[in-house]
């Protein structure tokens, strides 16, 4: 079966969880989905439960360079020495997104019951005959980001491990900081921590100060008093990126980026759709979605295309040498408040 929606896509979580649990597993894995964190995590999970990993004589990991399908296939169909099972894991290896494989689909197709074989994709394409039988064959394991309220749990989860509790205000900025990677969110959990294991407990203050995102803060600010037409304070915020030491390809990439998600909520404004579709368009937080509908309103579609075009504009006469970077991006500040 192949699944085209998210919501159709297997749980890789409580699938991979329950396994663990019945200690009965597939001998073909396909691990993915948008959130890298908990695809590695599984990962890990997985391999752990079905071997030690320091067992070289039965462990293979397969990644770039290093996969050699002569040599995948002649792995899995040897028997395992002095053990259960043998575990091949490839990783990136495209097989299932546009590569083929007839050798792999046929030794999949003849697999030992001893081997196990465990791929970690970034991409998969349903249609793909590799992707077909396995999931008529093995299991195919989906790593979504987690809504909101899981995402809040999981951080408290996090601080809990040390004891520490974390104001439900202080988990929201960090978010609002973070956005919804959980690696990035991890990151700054770890950081913070580090800083307040003498702490029963993380206030907001305590986030504000040590979990910042100063560069992308100061351009969403830059961008509300730009559309407010506020040329001296727009300057000002301009000037505290130079003294952070942001290079201005930074900036102009960074000022691009949220007019191109300021141009997607307008467009799914336009068809009528509420702050749930904005969302799921920008893979977000509801909250942060909602920053983006109030600004966007300040623009037509049409507006918000031209502003993306000027960023277009300036990035190119950049990088073909017309302009100097700081100059253009300047003067694309003052045209943007044009």
């Amino acid at each position: 079966m192949a699944y085209g929606s998210k919501k159709a896509r297997p749980n890789g979580m409580a699938i991979i969880n329950e396994q663990i649990k019945e200690n009965n597993f597939s001998n073909v894995y396909v691990l993915t989905g948008d959130e890298r964190y908990l695809v590695l995590q599984y990962k890990d999970k997985l391999i752990d439960a079905l071997i030690d990993r320091n067992d070289t004589m039965n462990f293979s990991l397969f990644r770039d360079d290093s996969i050699v399908e002569d040599e995948i296939v002649s792995i899995a169909d040897t028997m395992p020495f002095f053990a259960d099972r043998r575990v091949i894991v490839i990783e990136e290896s495209n097989f299932l997104n546009k590569k083929n494989s007839d050798k792999l689909f046929d030794m999949l197709q003849n697999l030992p019951e001893s081997s196990v074989i465990i791929f970690i994709e970034g991409q998969v394409d349903g249609r793909n005959k590799l992707y077909k039988l396995v999931s008529e064959k093995g299991t195919i394991a989906y790593f979504d980001t987690p809504d909101n309220q899981t995402l809040i749990k999981w951080v408290k989860g996090l601080f809990a491990q040390d004891n520490i509790a974390i104001e439900e205000a202080a988990i929201y900025k960090l978010l609002e900081n973070t956005g919804n990677d959980m690696n990035r969110i991890a990151t700054e959990v770890e950081k913070i921590k580090c800083f307040g294991l003498d702490k029963e407990r993380i206030s907001l203050a305590d986030v504000e100060v040590l979990s910042t995102d100063a560069v992308e803060d100061k351009i969403f600010e830059m961008i509300d008093e730009i559309t407010k037409k506020n040329k001296a304070r727009t300057l000002k915020l301009y000037d505290d990126l130079k003294y952070l030491k942001t290079d201005a390809m930074s900036i102009l990439a960074l000022i691009t980026n949220q007019y191109n998600r300021l141009l997607k909520t307008s467009e799914v404004l336009v068809r009528g759709n509420d702050v749930r579709q904005v969302t799921s368009i920008l893979k977000t937080q509801d909250w942060i979605a909602k920053k983006y509908i109030a600004l966007s309103k300040n623009y037509t579609t049409r507006d918000l295309l031209n502003c993306v075009n000027l960023c277009i504009d300036t990035d190119s006469a950049i990088k073909t040498g017309r302009m100097k970077k700081d100059l253009a991006v300047e003067m694309l500040i003052l045209k943007l408040m044009a």
